[in-house]
């Protein structure tokens, strides 16, 4: 499976060979601070446990719902992914993505939402997508924003992060 976001960059299943980008990328502290899943330090497990996952979500699926966000040499730049979905039970999913720093402010993420939303609304056939993005994280939300989510609230303490309560700002997109 291959989806072009840019004339640079596509989506893609994800391979035990990014392990590497993984470790490359994931032991950013920004990257750590705006996401809710990736530990610091990421290791070779944490890398190993995600590709995992990845391929238990894909087997159960039938499809991959969790795709790599690669440039044009083919390395792992990011990851975009669809959580709490079966494919052909659930009508809606939770998107989640996050771009290695040396790739910020290209319009990757922008392209790489508007990707998946074309693969959930079409292939997937989904209903709606939605997006939780910490409170202190507008440029996530930009990026929802311009892929057509509303903001639909906001989640008072709704994620504990190293002993800290974070509002979530929950963004939703109905297909059609």
């Amino acid at each position: 499976m291959r989806i072009a976001i840019t004339e640079e960059t596509a989506l893609t299943e994800m391979e035990r060979s990014d392990a590497p980008a993984f470790l490359k990328y994931c032991n950013d502290r920004d990257i750590y601070r705006t996401t809710l899943r990736i530990p610091l330090p990421y290791t070779e497990k944490d890398a190993q446990s995600f590709l995992d996952f990845v391929a238990e979500t894909t087997e159960k699926n039938g499809r991959p719902v969790n795709l790599a966000i690669r440039h044009a040499g083919g390395e792992l730049i990011g990851c975009i992914g669809l959580g709490e979905h079966v494919v052909g039970t659930s009508h809606r999913a939770e998107m989640g993505y996050w771009i290695a720093r040396p790739f910020w402010g290209r319009g990757i993420a922008t392209a790489a939402v508007a990707a998946m939303c074309g693969y959930a609304f079409g292939e997937l056939k989904l209903a709606k997508l939605t997006g939780h993005v910490f409170s202190f994280n507008p440029a996530s939300s930009r990026v929802l924003e311009k892929n057509g989510f509303e903001l639909e609230g906001r989640l008072r303490r709704h994620y504990l992060k190293d002993g800290e309560f974070i509002d979530a700002l929950a963004y939703g997109r109905l297909n059609g």
